[in-house]
């Protein structure tokens, strides 16, 4: 499969760009000014506001793509890089950690698959 090289050029500098220019002017004098008041909802009901949002989102990708292992693979992959590479880089959070915790993401997203395809019916687009 040959690759579009100009375009994920493009992506990436574009990326770098909006990133390093975001977190400098917009995201990081916001985080420093920003207090933490204690949980807006007890832990039982984020995990599951959390759980729910996580579930819909995989809904709406297995249908898009209409598959529920390739659904899973995206929201695995997705995870891992925003908290297993940038965490482990950015010196927040140990390899060992980050392995347990791409493990968990891996046994947690393909069971979901595996329920989920179970009454999966896909409807042509």
């Amino acid at each position: 499969m040959k690759q579009n090289w100009k375009s994920i050029i493009a992506a990436l500098a574009v990326s770098s760009v909006v990133n390093l220019g975001g977190v400098i002017f917009f995201f990081k004098p916001i985080a420093e000014a920003d207090t933490i008041s204690g949980p807006l909802l007890h832990p039982a009901a984020g995990l599951f506001v959390y759980v729910v949002l996580s579930v819909m989102l995989f809904d709406w990708i297995a249908r898009q793509i209409r598959n529920a292992y390739k659904a899973a693979f995206i929201i695995i992959v997705s995870q891992s890089i925003l908290v297993n590479v940038d965490f482990v880089f950015r010196g927040e959070r140990g390899l060992m950690t980050a392995g347990a915790s791409t493990v968990l993401l891996v046994a947690t997203w393909f069971s979901v698959a595996y329920a989920y395809s179970l009454f999966a019916h896909y409807k042509e687009h």
